[in-house]
């Protein structure tokens, strides 16, 4: 019996599917429950694998993986708490979908977007493998270094109130990023003397308060409710149609989630916010982002779930972990005494064709439960605003506690949630401000680095090809907004 065929035998036989359902709905509970994430829920589940077969426990695993990358959006687009970072972007435009009352045409786009980023991400896994490996020895820190200058070169982007709004709430995010102990030495730095802060802030409570925090104070104010008609939920078919005519969003989001993915470290975090950006510049309609745009939540989704595949390139690989999640899925492989790397793809074959083909099973899935879901889900959206804040508020701080065991960080949500209230009556750029947060560690890390790499010559870094791409990228990132103002001033002279 050949490999692949022994992998389907097991994946679909009773066993083998009810696993995955399973292992999905689990995965579906703990990314839509805030704070939880992926992580935790994994980290759950695994002691429960140990005494199955290896085939059995990657196929419950992976299950887990594919429904709380999805389930992490139906918090965002419903009330504005990301089930986890990676699903921090969607709450841009799924969030003012819902508000208008198209909550469950939010999800049903969600759904399919994710299904279709799954998807592509399984075969990029099947067709790539082999080769992607390779490309994997070819980032080092100076790639690193320039991966994370464009991400920070796109905060420009990703701001509708000016430049100077952009960049302030980009780097003050970038700066409080570094509080904690230094990369290079391990000193603390700008902890004054709290010991809590020498972990640095957690991403977690930060990102909850930003949105949730500071989305319930502002409700808070509206004595009604998110949506204020059950004939105003949406419908499934309309968000079915919306995601089909942004398939070029699908699939520049499926192909950053997939390269972002494969580079280790990275995770679905970057590849959605990177999505968010790339398709606000590219449409003809940048000012529709942020008021429910369908590509503002088709792009991000497709990039969230094609990470599952790009992250497991590195992983299955060479034994680099892409995200938190797939290293727990490393350390689950290594208990039942598979190790990856070359002998992988000789010895476990079958283990690796039963892996991807969970991918794609998730995939099938997450189109079935998610569509399935997305008019129920909707519901909530009506809830009255006095039962809703309270109840929003009690599930963020046990998720944050959850999340950590660590009661500091309640008081960091609260902090953050007064922040992101500030940066709306402000109008600073919230996602700019959780970008900078996100990429300028990346930045500095790999910047040490490539330093004592060039021995300070930082010139040297143009000279490797992928560098001197991703410079190119930055620059046109960076003055692509001002090109468009010089367009339209000069064109309102010409009108004039």
């Amino acid at each position: 019996m050949s490999p692949i065929w022994e992998a389907i035998t097991v994946l679909f036989s009773f066993n083998g599917l009810f696993l995955a359902t399973v292992g999905f709905l689990i995965g579906c509970v703990g990314g839509a429950m805030v704070g939880i994430g992926g992580a935790l829920t994994t980290a759950l589940v695994i002691p429960f694998t140990l005494s199955m077969t290896p085939a059995d426990a990657m196929i419950i695993l992976i299950g887990v993986y594919s429904g709380v990358s999805y389930a992490g959006s139906i918090p965002s687009i419903l009330i504005n708490t990301p089930g986890g970072p990676s699903s921090a972007a969607v709450t841009l435009d799924g969030y003012a979908m819902a508000r208008r009352g198209e909550g469950a045409t939010a999800i049903a786009i969600s759904a399919t977007a994710s299904a279709f980023g799954a998807l592509f991400g399984g075969l990029c896994l099947i067709v790539a493998l082999p080769f992607l490996e390779y490309l994997a020895m070819a980032f080092g820190s100076p790639e690193f270094l320039m991966f994370g200058l464009f991400g920070l070169a796109s905060i420009v982007a990703a701001s509708d109130t000016g430049y100077l709004k952009g960049f302030t709430a980009g780097i003050l995010g970038a700066l409080l990023a570094t509080i904690g102990a230094s990369m290079l030495d391990a000193n603390p730095r700008f902890t004054f003397g709290i010991s809590d802060l020498v972990d640095g802030i957690d991403l977690v409570a930060v990102m909850i308060g930003l949105f949730a925090f500071s989305e319930m104070v502002r409700l808070s104010r509206n004595p009604n409710s998110i949506s204020n008609s059950l004939a105003g939920l949406g419908s499934m078919w309309r968000g079915i149609v919306y995601a089909i005519r942004e398939w070029k969003a699908i699939v520049r989001g499926s192909g950053m989630g997939i390269l972002v993915g494969f580079v280790p470290g990275e995770g679905g975090t970057v590849a959605t916010f990177m999505s968010y950006i790339t398709e606000k510049q590219l449409s003809k309609e940048p000012e529709r982002f942020g008021r429910g745009h369908p590509a503002g939540i088709a792009g991000p989704e497709a990039a969230n779930n094609s990470v599952i595949g790009g992250s497991l390139v590195p992983t299955l690989s060479f034994g680099i972990p892409g995200s938190v999640s797939t290293a727990l899925l490393l350390t689950a492989l290594m208990l039942h005494g598979i190790r990856p790397g070359p002998t992988l793809f000789t010895n476990d074959v079958v283990i690796l064709y039963t892996i991807i083909g969970s991918i794609l099973f998730g995939a099938v899935l997450t189109m079935i439960v998610g569509l399935t879901m997305s008019r129920p889900l909707s519901l909530l959206t009506i809830i009255p605003i006095p039962i809703l804040v309270p109840l929003v508020c009690v599930i963020s701080v046990v998720g944050i506690y959850a999340a950590s065991f660590n009661y500091s960080h309640i008081f960091v949500a609260l902090a953050a949630g007064a922040l992101g209230y500030a940066f709306i009556r402000l109008r600073y750029p919230v996602v700019a401000f959780l970008l900078g947060f996100i990429v300028g560690p990346l930045a500095e890390e790999n910047f040490m680095r490539t330093w004592q790499i060039t021995q300070g010559n930082l010139w040297e870094v143009l000279a490797r090809p992928i560098c001197a791409v991703l410079f190119l990228l930055t620059l046109i990132v960076m003055l692509r907004p001002l090109w468009r103002l010089l367009i339209n001033k000069k064109w309102k002279k010409v009108s004039a």
